[in-house]
């Protein structure tokens, strides 16, 4: 057993973050101002990055079963951030592996998940979640956005498969929508992390960020951790806030009618 006390100044807890968007906004450049990451490019969303002259580390998986392989590298040759990005082609690796089971009691006939394959899934998906949550390090959890119909109302939430997403939500300490803020030369790229808002599923419990904040994910852990805070926010915060242009339209319809099924 380990007593500590939350005054003391020494214990600057690693950040944890859900991000996410539209496609285009920048959300993965924002996740690589992270300290030192690994990212684990699912879309190839870093394969230009080299010509704009970012570098850093990305993996690339073919398969769920290297997942811990992708978690044991990261803290092998220290690393200080895990990446995920995205979260919704995580999951679809998931489904394709439970698929290569071919175990009846995870798929129907159609190959599309049984009750069980559903609870596989999120249970998996639960326990990968947790293990980038708690190994020790700086994570972030990149994620398209899904329009969703809450009682007659739509808010923006992170997708992902399985209702499991607001378990996702609840175990992260930080959760922020990113869009853009103010029109023309003056558009900044601007997260939203107010949990008082009626249109993103957004949070902070650190408690430390304010409302609309800068994406440099390094002054973010400073705020958080009591090192730094942030003077751009309380001006950005005054400019309205704009919705960035969809790249393509998402057909929820079929996401929606599995989560029902869950």
């Amino acid at each position: 057993m380990k007593i500590t006390n939350t005054s003391d100044p020494t214990i600057q807890p690693p950040i944890n973050m859900i991000v996410y968007g539209d496609g285009g906004v920048g959300k993965t450049t924002f996740a690589v101002t992270a300290p030192k990451p690994l990212l684990l490019d699912l879309e190839g969303g870093a394969k230009y990055f080299g010509l704009r002259g970012i570098k850093l580390d990305t993996a690339t998986i073919e398969s769920w079963s290297e997942t811990d392989e992708f978690i044991k590298y990261a803290m092998t040759n220290k690393f200080e951030t895990i990446v995920v990005d995205p979260i919704g082609e995580l999951m679809a690796l998931l489904r394709r592996y439970m698929e290569s089971l071919k175990d009846s009691k995870l798929n129907q006939r159609d190959g599309s998940p049984t009750a069980a394959g559903w609870g596989y899934l999120k249970q998996n998906m639960r326990t990968f979640l947790r293990k980038i949550r708690d190994v020790g390090i700086h994570a972030i959890v990149v994620a398209h956005v899904d329009d969703v119909n809450d009682d007659g109302k739509i808010i923006k939430y992170p997708m992902i498969e399985t209702k499991i997403r607001q378990e996702m939500i609840n175990m992260f300490d930080v959760v922020g929508y990113m869009t853009v803020a103010g029109a023309g030369e003056s558009a900044k790229r601007v997260i939203l992390v107010d949990p008082e808002s009626d249109k993103y599923k957004t949070k902070d419990r650190t408690g430390q960020l304010g409302k609309i904040i800068e994406p440099d994910f390094s002054k973010i852990v400073k705020a958080c951790q009591g090192t730094g805070t942030f003077s751009w926010m309380k001006e950005t915060a005054k400019k309205p806030v704009i919705e960035v242009k969809k790249e393509a339209v998402v057909d929820t319809s079929k996401l929606e009618q599995a989560n029902a099924k869950v």
